[in-house]
Formats: structure tokens, C-alpha cells, sequence
């Protein structure tokens, strides 16, 4: 009997230990595949635009070769609110003085980019749906200045490093 208890035991033990090291070899596998994707202080600032947001306008898809003015004039035929709705919007969201407003297409969302800089000075650039005239997202261009600062510096990291091999 002793023999049927040590070998059932050994074989409970290789099973943990087998599950233990499957286990640890998905993690890893999961974690190799992940840095396979630019880190975001690797991407331009200008290529960065939050996509956690959906517009009530959808924006067509123009042709590559169409100029700032078309576009700006297609986008403004979908757009059924004006700029002083969305910039009364961006001020109830963010207390302050308007700046700029436009009217932009983000990643096919159609919405007013309107900033706002608070009594310290900060700059909130806020999204305001086109169509209906809702907030969508807030950010802060003293965040977006960071990243370019923080994307200048890993570049001039990169530049500075010994090639391997």
C-alpha cells in the first residue's frame, strides 16, 4: 500500500508542477506579445487621438488627396450644431475663456474640438459632439505637451544608444 500512496504523491506533485510551469509560460508569452506594440511616448503627439468616444455623426470617407477646405466643408454640412452651442457646451463642462474652435473628423467621429483655458492658465481642449451637443471628452494640452516631452526624450535616447551585436 505505501507504494501506491508514494507513487499517487509523485504524480500529484508533476501535475502541480506541470500547471505551475504552463502557467508561467502564458504570462510570459502574454507579456512578450504586448511589448510587440509602440509604447505610447514612442507615438507623435499628433497621431494620438482618444477613440474612447462615439459621435451621433459619423464622418464619410473622403479621398486621401481631398484639401483641408473640402473637408472642413463636408464635415460643417453634417455638423447640426453651431460653434456657439458648442462652445457654451465646452464652458459648462470646463469653467474659463474659450480659444479656438473647430470642427473636426477624430477617427470618424464629426466633433467640435473647443479650448478652454481656466483662470490658471491651463488649456482644456474639449470634444463636443456635432450633432447633439454632448461632451465627449476632456484633455488637457499641459498632458498632450508632456507626452511630446516625454516622445522627444525616448528618441533622443534611441539616437544616443549602442547598436547591439
Amino acid at each position: 500500500m505505501p507504494t501506491s500512496r508514494t507513487k499517487r504523491l509523485l504524480f500529484s506533485g508533476a501535475a502541480a508542477l506541470g500547471i505551475a510551469a504552463g502557467a508561467a509560460g502564458i504570462a510570459g508569452a502574454t507579456t512578450a506579445g504586448s511589448t510587440q506594440s509602440p509604447a505610447p511616448a514612442q507615438v507623435e503627439a499628433d497621431d494620438i487621438q482618444d477613440s474612447s468616444y462615439t459621435s451621433s455623426i459619423t464622418a464619410p470617407e473622403g479621398p486621401e488627396s481631398q484639401s483641408e477646405a473640402d473637408e472642413a466643408a463636408a464635415l460643417e454640412s453634417l455638423a447640426t450644431i453651431t460653434t456657439d452651442r458648442a462652445r457654451d457646451a465646452a464652458l459648462a463642462a470646463v469653467r474659463g475663456t474659450p480659444g479656438d474652435i473647430e470642427l473636426d473628423n477624430e477617427n470618424g467621429n464629426v466633433v467640435w474640438s473647443v479650448e478652454v483655458t481656466g483662470a490658471e492658465g491651463t488649456v482644456t481642449n474639449v470634444k463636443v459632439d456635432a450633432g447633439n451637443g454632448n461632451v465627449l471628452a476632456q484633455d488637457n494640452e499641459a498632458d498632450e505637451s508632456e507626452a511630446d516631452e516625454a516622445s522627444e526624450g525616448t528618441e533622443a535616447n534611441e539616437a544616443t544608444e549602442a547598436p547591439n551585436g
